[in-house]
């Protein structure tokens, strides 16, 4: 058969390059273990690359020609990235091999009548030639990551790091061979510390001289994004003394889960970044903290019930009514004495209930700050159904 009808059988394959990209994904994850549990975003990137990958087989079978340098340099990067993440080198090599299969049956699903001897062995030809040139340009993309991994260790566990703040890595499986690479355990949540102050940038160096002045036990990972440090621990992490010596502000949100980590990151670096100045003498914000700040900028954007729920939550148990009413009518009234009187208590006990608001939320009505981050918690609770 000539080059115009294989032109054809080409063009019938892919007609619909989503369908050919979502067949050849979905039977490497049904064939191999290591893909059964991507995620969207790596299973989108396995649709590109498959669909690219039959596109150039196809373009070499009707052209008789063989994979270029341009080609190779592409797997190799691909090598690179599948070592970086993990992914085991034997799944990735199988996969291109199920991947062949699929373009073959495609091939003579698509051409079936017209394919003759000649055209059935020039497919081979390709598809093996192809095999054997683009594994050894993948093996040597991963032995080169796998090498780096373990000369610049550092750097890839930043990587890692930013990964994690971009949400670039969503796959749960991938991530545990990723940090199984690093010799890192990787807990379900973390807490998050960001360093920044308004008009200039935290350095790589400057996270680094503040961790080596604090506590560090538990893992520890660290980068810089977007101008400011970023700090992932497990374990409580105290930098606000340090850090506000250094003219920064600290922001420390706890119990974040991995796939979080992004909004929680982009909440934290607006607060350091535009807290009002009457924070700057406060050691660390807090999630409510951090909540209230993006609710007044305007981004990002925040669910109020949420601020409500992270600046009153040890109130909003059942058994501390009592105190939440004695803080919306304290609010409302503007004095201990005022307050007392709507509620028939003696102004001792309402001054007992607002010491125990203090108590429970750490928060203190003669700041300005805290009062406005608890007015504005009590207002979103009473306009809620």
């Amino acid at each position: 058969m000539g080059s115009v009808q294989r032109r054809a059988v080409q063009a019938r394959v892919l007609a619909d390059g989503g369908r050919l990209a979502r067949r050849i994904a979905d039977a490497l994850q049904r064939e191999i273990p290591a893909y059964a549990s991507l995620g969207e975003a790596q299973r989108r990137e396995t649709e590109a690359i498959s669909l690219w990958g039959v596109q150039r087989l196809l373009e070499l079978w009707v052209e008789d020609g063989r994979l270029g340098d341009a080609d190779l340099r592409q797997f190799h990067g691909i090598g690179v990235a599948r070592g970086t993440d993990g992914r085991p080198l034997s799944a990735v090599l199988r996969a291109y091999r199920v991947a062949a299969v699929e373009a073959s049956g495609l091939v003579r699903d698509s051409g079936v009548a017209e394919l003759d001897v000649e055209d059935v062995l020039a497919m081979n030809v390709v598809l093996l030639e192809s095999l054997d040139a683009l594994s050894e340009a993948l093996s040597a993309g991963y032995a080169a990551a796998t090498e780096r991994l373990t000369t610049d260790r550092d750097e890839v566990v930043r990587a890692l790091t930013q990964d994690l703040l971009a949400g670039r890595q969503t796959s749960a499986a991938a991530l545990a061979d990723r940090t199984r690479l690093l010799d890192l355990t990787l807990p379900a949540r973390l807490a998050m510390t960001v360093v920044g102050a308004p008009g200039s940038d935290v350095t790589a160096g400057d996270v680094a001289q503040l961790l080596a002045s604090a506590d560090t036990d538990g893992l520890v990972l660290s980068t810089t994004r977007q101008g400011v440090g970023v700090v992932l621990h497990e374990r409580p992490l105290d930098l606000g003394v340090d850090v506000r010596s250094r003219g920064r502000r600290t922001c420390r949100i706890d119990d974040v889960a991995l796939t979080d980590l992004p909004a929680t990151f982009r909440l934290a670096e607006v607060a350091v970044r535009h807290a009002p100045l009457d924070l700057d003498s406060t050691p660390v914000m807090v999630e409510a903290d951090a909540l209230l700040v993006a609710l007044l900028h305007g981004q990002p954007p925040v669910d109020p019930r949420t601020l409500a729920e992270a600046a009153l939550r040890p109130l909003l148990e059942p058994d501390q009514a009592h105190l939440l009413a004695g803080l919306r009518a304290f609010l409302e009234h503007g004095s201990a004495v005022a307050a007392a009187e709507v509620l028939g208590l003696h102004p001792q006990s309402m001054r007992y209930r607002l010491r125990r608001v203090r108590e429970s939320t750490g928060r203190d009505l003669g700041s300005a700050w805290d009062r406005l981050l608890l007015a504005t918690a009590v207002a979103v609770l009473s306009l809620q159904p």
